[in-house]
């Protein structure tokens, strides 16, 4: 729980994430994308990131997705969580 706090916190302060960019349009609201894909990130974690040895494949997208909140492709970021939650059948929490 700690190391996704420490994510957390990088992805927010992370000093791409302010040019948040994502094919080529800018996001509507850089500190909006970057809260929601911290959101979404906390409930992985919280809910279906810790299910057990042996899960590792399913942590790769999760680690896609930060990688892109941080280097400010929130979009990229953001649907790869949520297509991650649905594809686990958990109910994408609303922004």
């Amino acid at each position: 729980m700690q190391r996704s706090r420490l994510l957390l916190c990088l992805l927010l302060l992370s000093p791409g994430a302010a040019g948040a960019f994502a094919q080529g349009q800018p996001a509507a609201d850089p500190a909006a994308s970057r809260a929601r894909c911290a959101q979404l990130v906390e409930f992985w974690d919280r809910y279906a990131g810790n299910k057990g040895e042996g899960g590792g494949s399913m942590d790769m997208p999760r680690k896609s997705a930060v990688a892109d909140c941080a280097a400010g492709r929130t979009d990229a970021g953001i649907r790869t969580l949520e297509d991650l939650l649905r594809r686990n059948g958990y109910t994408v929490p609303a922004p």
